[in-house]
């Protein structure tokens, strides 16, 4: 559970992400309803045909490595949403709504604001290739990775300079580490990865986990979907456009003591994954229009038994203009549409 004061690092979505531009583009195209609508909440029964089969993966599905871990997380923001982010003012300010389908995906972004330290920002800012308007950010069990294009002598070059050492140089990519820092830092063509030693979890290896994203990104691992029939349906069933965050267990349900609250802090920043107690996947998607933004949860239970609607209408939507909850079995569909600037209160 990680928490920050709100208006303290509020501000990192316009300075960390400010070296992300690269793979920032602005787009015209809005997520949202242009529609007025009028508060509304629809928390009957409801059946609805959640489709995990034939849905589409994120492009990023191809990073997301496996892991010994039980438990997995990862988060993800396109271009397009980091130029959105960019450019509001507002969340410059340090607002931020209590409503976790919203809040939870602007906390994630302020910690992707920590991208890198200075030395790997740069190397990153002076062999990025990426295209304006493609690119995506993604978090992966710790790992920050961008997915674009690069020019990988440049990056170990720069990275060489700064005083990084060469810790695996394979064909298709290379690790560096920081002896200063415990950074670690992957380059491939494709793929820029960095981490740092955790000071929460004495079991996270660095060098470790950047290896796992750079041997998943070029094909010598089979990423997460491949091995986990339960995880692909996740990712398949929601949607992952604007900016995801998914927390998922092999087990049949989250451990309560590290979900935290049902709702955001006014207070602080704080993931709220409370709504979740009993489920073993949640997989969140906001996407940013012109004065309005959409929101979407899928939530999954062991069994049908063990869903908990009303924890779920309790906690999720509660800014929202307009909500609904529909069921398939042991899952739940969560929709809901905002209007005004997103981060104002």
């Amino acid at each position: 559970m990680t928490t920050y004061r709100r208006r303290a690092t509020l501000g990192l979505l316009g300075t960390g992400m400010a070296l992300l531009a690269g793979c920032s583009g602005s787009s015209d195209d809005g997520n949202g309803s242009d529609d007025d609508t009028e508060d509304e909440s629809d928390e009957s029964a409801g059946d609805a045909d959640i489709d995990g089969e034939n849905g589409d993966l994120p492009a990023y599905a191809s990073i997301l490595p496996q892991s010994d871990d039980p438990s997995y997380f990862y988060g993800a923001i396109d271009g397009a949403t980091l130029d959105t982010l960019l450019n509001d003012e507002g969340a410059a300010e340090g607002n931020e709504p209590t409503d976790p389908l919203l809040g939870n995906p602007v906390i994630m972004a302020v910690l992707f604001g920590n991208f890198g330290s200075r030395a790997s920002r740069q190397a990153y800012v002076n062999n990025d290739q990426t295209a304006a308007d493609e690119g995506v950010l993604v978090d992966a069990n710790g790992v920050y990775a961008v997915k674009g294009q690069y020019d990988r002598d440049g990056l170990a070059a720069d990275l060489e300079l700064a005083g990084y050492t060469a810790e695996s140089d394979a064909a298709a990519y290379s690790v560096y580490s920081d002896a200063d820092t415990g950074e670690v830092v992957g380059v491939s063509e494709e793929v820029f990865a960095v981490t740092a030693p955790n000071p929460n979890d004495d079991g996270f290896e660095p060098v470790a986990a950047v290896e796992r994203v750079l041997e998943t990104a070029v094909g010598e691992r089979e990423p997460k979907h491949a091995v986990d029939e339960d995880f692909e349906w996740l990712l398949r069933a929601s949607s992952t456009d604007g900016m995801a965050l998914c927390r998922y267990t092999e087990t049949e349900a989250f451990d309560p003591a590290t979900l935290g609250n049902e709702q955001v802090s006014s207070d602080s920043l704080e993931f709220a994954f409370g709504a979740f107690e009993g489920a073993n996947g949640a997989h969140q998607q906001l996407s940013l229009g012109d004065g309005d933004a959409t929101a979407s949860a899928v939530v999954t239970y062991a069994d049908e038994a063990s869903v908990d609607r009303d924890r779920l209408e309790s906690a999720l939507g509660t800014d929202a203009d307009s909500v609904t909850f529909e069921q398939d079995g042991s899952a739940v569909a969560v929709d809901a549409e905002y209007s005004g600037d997103l981060v104002e209160e």
